[in-house]
C-alpha cells in the first residue's frame, strides 16, 4: 500500500502533490523498476480523491518517463536511464574537452597576468572603459527613430535583408566618408557587427595558418586574440612618438612577405599617438612597393579635439590597397554592434560571400533606425556633443598630469583626440602587476599595458581612459595615479 502525505489547503494542486511524492519514490529507490503502481481507482479511493486527480499524476508521471502503462494491465516502474547530476560551476566532464575543441580556441586563453581587473568596490575610479559615457549618450532620441521606423515601414524592414547592409545606411557612411576625402561609393562599404566583426571579415578573406600580419606594438588588444586564432605569424613593429617605426618596417619586409598591415593612425589605441600626415604617405608608399594591404582601423576618427584634422590614409590610396573601418560604437550605442569595411569593388564581393556563409544578413531594423537618426542630422549633433565634452575632460586631464607628475622616469602620451592615455615607467623599481595593484589600493583601476602587446613585455606600462569619467574624478583619479608614481625610486 503507497501512503501519501497530502494537504488539500495545500496551495500546489493536489495531483501535483501526488505526482511529486510518487516521483521522490522512484528517484530514492523507494518504488524500484518494475514495481506496480495502485490502479486509479484505488489509489483515489485510499485517499479520499477524484480518481481523476490520480489520473492526471499518473499521466504526467508517464510523460516524463517515469512510469509505463500497458492496455489492461498496472502501470508500472520504468527502468530509467540516470541522469548524470552536473555540478554548477563544477570542472568534472565524462569528456576530456581539451581533446574535443580546436587548438584555434585553445591559443585564446590568457594568462591571469594578462587580465584587466573589473572592480565593485565602492568609490572607485575606473578608468578603464573605452565606450561612450551612459551619460551623454542620446537614448531617447533613438527610441524616437526605432518607433518611426517601426511605424513608418511595413514588415519587410523585420525580414533578411542586403547582406552588404542597409543601403541607405551605406550611403550616408560613404557620404561621411568622402567628406574625408575618402572616395567610395555604398558599393563599396559593407556594414558589419562592429568593428571587432570587421576585423575577423579581413582575417577570413586574407590569413592561412603562418601568414605574417604586421601590428604596431602596443596595439589594440583585442587584435591579438583573433591573430592568434587564425594562426597568424604575428611581426611586431614598435611605435615611436609619431607612429609606427617605419624604418623598422622597412628592414622587417626585406626579409618577409607579409600579408597584411595593421594601423590605427588616428588615437592610436592604447597609446593615444596620431601619426602625421606625412608618415602616413610614407606609409603607403612603403606598402604599395611590398604589396602589402593595409587594415586602417579609424575607431574613434570622428573625435579630434585638438590641432589640425590630418587625411586618413585611405583617402591617398589610388590602387585599393587601404581597407578602412570604422564603427559607431565609440561615440554613439555601442550594443548596437554597428560598424563598416571600406575596400574596393572586388574585394567587397569577396567579403560577401563570406558574410553571407556565416550570417546572411544583419539587423535591418537598427541599422534603418541608425541612418534615420544620422539623416536627422543627430549624428552630427552628438559629434558636437563627444567633442565638447571630452575636449574639456581631455584638457582636464592634461593639465592635471602637468601639474602633478614630478618623477623624470615617468612619460605619459598627450593626445590630441580619443580617449586614451600611456604611461611607461622606466628605470622601474616595482613589476608592472605590482604597480598597477598599488593604483589599485589608492581606489583607481587602470588597465595593465601587458594586455596590448603579442610579445612578453619587460616595460612597465598601463592606460587611461577619460570615457566615463566627469571632470571632478578625472582629477582626481589622475592626482593619485601621480602621487603614486611620484612615490617610485630611480
Amino acid at each position: 500500500m503507497i501512503l501519501l502525505d497530502l494537504n488539500p489547503k495545500s496551495k500546489i494542486p493536489l495531483f501535483k502533490q501526488v505526482f511529486n511524492q510518487l516521483k521522490r519514490m522512484i528517484e530514492s529507490d523507494i518504488l524500484k523498476p518494475g514495481d506496480k503502481l495502485p490502479s486509479t481507482r484505488i489509489l483515489a479511493k485510499q485517499h479520499g480523491l477524484n480518481r481523476t486527480t490520480i489520473y492526471k499524476a499518473y499521466e504526467e508521471l508517464w510523460a516524463l518517463g517515469y512510469i509505463e502503462s500497458k492496455s489492461g494491465s498496472y502501470s508500472t516502474v520504468r527502468q530509467r536511464t540516470k541522469v548524470v547530476n552536473i555540478k554548477i560551476n563544477s570542472n568534472e566532464s565524462n569528456l576530456n574537452w581539451e581533446e574535443k575543441i580546436s587548438s584555434a580556441s585553445m591559443l585564446l586563453i590568457e594568462p591571469d597576468n594578462k587580465s584587466v581587473a573589473k572592480s565593485s568596490k565602492k568609490g572607485i575610479i575606473d578608468f578603464t572603459p573605452l565606450s561612450p559615457d551612459p551619460e551623454i549618450i542620446p537614448n531617447e532620441e533613438f527610441r524616437k527613430c526605432l518607433n518611426e521606423t517601426l511605424r513608418e515601414n511595413d514588415g519587410n524592414i523585420l525580414l533578411y535583408g542586403d547582406s552588404l547592409g542597409y543601403k541607405p545606411l551605406r550611403k550616408f557612411i560613404a557620404h561621411q566618408m568622402q567628406l574625408h576625402a575618402v572616395h567610395v561609393n555604398s558599393s563599396e562599404i559593407i556594414i558589419t557587427n562592429g568593428a571587432q566583426n570587421a576585423l575577423e571579415l579581413l582575417l577570413k578573406l586574407f590569413i592561412e595558418p603562418n601568414s605574417e600580419v604586421i601590428i604596431e606594438t602596443p596595439t589594440y588588444s583585442a587584435i591579438i586574440p583573433l591573430l592568434k586564432y587564425y594562426h597568424a605569424k604575428i611581426l611586431e613593429i614598435p611605435i615611436k612618438e609619431d607612429g609606427l617605426d617605419l624604418d623598422i618596417l622597412e628592414s622587417t619586409l626585406a626579409n618577409h612577405q607579409a600579408k597584411l598591415l595593421y594601423t590605427m593612425p588616428n588615437f592610436q589605441n592604447p597609446t593615444g599617438i596620431t601619426s602625421s600626415q606625412a608618415h602616413r604617405e610614407r606609409l603607403l608608399e612603403i606598402c604599395e612597393k611590398h604589396q602589402i594591404p593595409i587594415i586602417e582601423d579609424g575607431f574613434v576618427e570622428e573625435m579630434k579635439y585638438f590641432g589640425k584634422n590630418i587625411l586618413p590614409i585611405k583617402s591617398m590610396d589610388k590602387s585599393g590597397l587601404v581597407f578602412y573601418v570604422g564603427t559607431f560604437s565609440k561615440v554613439l550605442f555601442p550594443g548596437l554592434r554597428l560598424g563598416w569595411i571600406a575596400s574596393n569593388a572586388y574585394c567587397t564581393n569577396r567579403f560577401l560571400e563570406i558574410k553571407k556563409a556565416s550570417e546572411i544578413s544583419g539587423n535591418m531594423l537598427i541599422q534603418a533606425a541608425l541612418e534615420l537618426f544620422c539623416s536627422k542630422g543627430l549624428y552630427e549633433m552628438q559629434l558636437k556633443r563627444i567633442h565638447k565634452v571630452y575636449r574639456k575632460r581631455m584638457n582636464i586631464a592634461l593639465k592635471t598630469l602637468r601639474e602633478n607628475i614630478h618623477n623624470p622616469n615617468i612619460i605619459y602620451t598627450k593626445p590630441i583626440g580619443g580617449y586614451t592615455i600611456w604611461f611607461e615607467i622606466n628605470n622601474s623599481n616595482k613589476l608592472e602587476s605590482d604597480l598597477v595593484q598599488m593604483i589599485y589600493q589608492n581606489s583607481v583601476l587602470v588597465t595593465p599595458g601587458n594586455v596590448s602587446y603579442y610579445s612578453a613585455s619587460e616595460k612597465v606600462n598601463f592606460r587611461i581612459s577619460i570615457a566615463h569619467r566627469n571632470e571632478a574624478e578625472i582629477e582626481q583619479g589622475i592626482k593619485i595615479i601621480a602621487k603614486t608614481l611620484n612615490t617610485l625610486k630611480d
